[in-house]
């Protein structure tokens, strides 16, 4: 049986880069140890910078087309373009790749096609990165695994592979705002977690940027798309009973370099002085005010202390994130003061990594114990 493959290509202004990831795939494509019918896809968001062009008058084995959609319009929307391409022309399967990328290695493509014969949705099981990974370690992973008791350890990650199935699920959802622009990962892993789902272990890791936060040690839109479309998909399942089990994969996360993280980094230094001023700054403003007395009383102590340079502990985390949640007003918690909370707790991380060769199991320790502690995001 010949397997009919989109690979979906999405863009904006990625020329310097599209070429290189288009011939990778396309080689890894001739190179399966089954044979698939493969079309390239360049999903574009009216890219300024030719960014189509350079895709299209790239030499590949396999046929390309481009999709445009409008201008910076977001990632989940030429997302979405691609899912209804996968479901309407009949293609088995779709394998969505970021075009930002260095490089693709083949074993990419293989393992995450391979793996639908199982399931609807494959993500990568990538070896973990201290300096990296904060929207997942410190908010996704933890909080998809207390509303849906799923170890999703990457629900963030652009290079997944889907079914038409899946892509049909996918489509029926309720496509809000932030769903269309970055936030379209979590309302992919919403789906995958109440479908079928897997993982696959990649000891490659992604040839792109580390830190989401820029110079301004801060991350912008990201951030709001990401955690509104977070909040989005956990309410729905708020609805329903909590899980009754942790489901863990298979899967073992590949090793990391072997390094021990280091005690001082510089971007953890600036990061630790914007957020403990934010947050001195937040508390006189009364921006804390919606937070329960508990919590401003907590970070008042650590204000007065002088340890707001050293972050958020994980438990205080845990306890900012159902209130979040569980508000009946999406903008109560202002969207900075969760993200300056946020980027605390990366730095609180950091202190407590710190020195560590052996630090993922912390990471994966959250996870389980917000879904220990599940009971605090339900509503009373």
């Amino acid at each position: 049986m010949t397997l009919r493959v989109l690979v979906g290509l999405p863009s904006l202004n990625e020329a310097d880069t599209i070429a290189t990831v288009t011939r990778d795939i396309d080689l890894a494509l001739s190179t399966l140890p089954f044979p698939v019918s493969a079309l390239l896809v360049n999903a574009d968001n009216s890219s300024t910078d030719g960014t189509s062009d350079v895709f299209l008058t790239t030499a590949t084995r396999h046929p390309k087309r481009v999709l445009t959609t409008a201008h910076a319009s977001g990632k989940g929307t030429n997302w979405r373009a691609l899912f209804q391409l996968l479901h309407d022309d009949g293609f088995d399967i779709g394998v969505m790749v970021d075009t930002d990328l260095a490089g693709v290695p083949a074993s990419w493509i293989s393992a995450l096609i391979s793996a639908t014969s199982d399931s609807d949705f494959v993500f990568p099981l990538r070896p973990p990165t201290w300096n990296g990974g904060d929207l997942t370690y410190q908010l996704a992973y933890p909080l998809l695994a207390g509303v849906f008791g799923a170890d999703l350890r990457e629900p963030l990650c652009g290079d997944i592979a889907i079914t038409r199935r899946g892509a049909k699920l996918v489509l029926e959802q309720n496509w809000t705002p932030s769903a269309l622009r970055f936030g379209v990962d979590a309302l992919v892993a919403s789906v995958a977690l109440t479908s079928s789902w897997n993982v696959v272990p990649i000891p490659e890791r992604r040839g792109n940027k580390l830190r989401s936060f820029s110079g301004e040690y801060g991350m912008g839109p990201k951030f709001a798309e990401v955690a509104t479309s977070l909040r989005e998909r956990c309410l729905r399942r708020l609805a329903d009973p909590p899980p009754d089990r942790f489901e863990i994969g298979t899967a073992q996360t590949p090793p990391g370099n072997g390094q021990p993280v280091p005690h001082h980094d510089a971007d953890i230094d600036r990061l630790a002085e914007a957020t403990s001023l934010r947050l001195a700054s937040a508390l006189t403003t009364g921006a804390t005010d919606r937070l329960p007395d508990a919590l401003v009383h907590q970070l008042r102590e650590r204000s007065a202390s002088g340890t707001l340079p050293q972050g958020l502990p994980w438990e205080l985390w845990r306890e900012i994130l159902p209130t979040w949640m569980r508000d009946d007003q999406p903008s109560a918690i202002a969207t900075d003061l969760l993200e300056t909370l946020f980027l605390s707790r990366v730095v609180g991380h950091h202190h407590e990594i710190k020195g560590r060769t052996a630090w993922y199991d912390t990471v994966q320790g959250q996870a389980r114990d917000l879904f220990d502690h599940r009971e605090s995001l339900w509503p009373s």
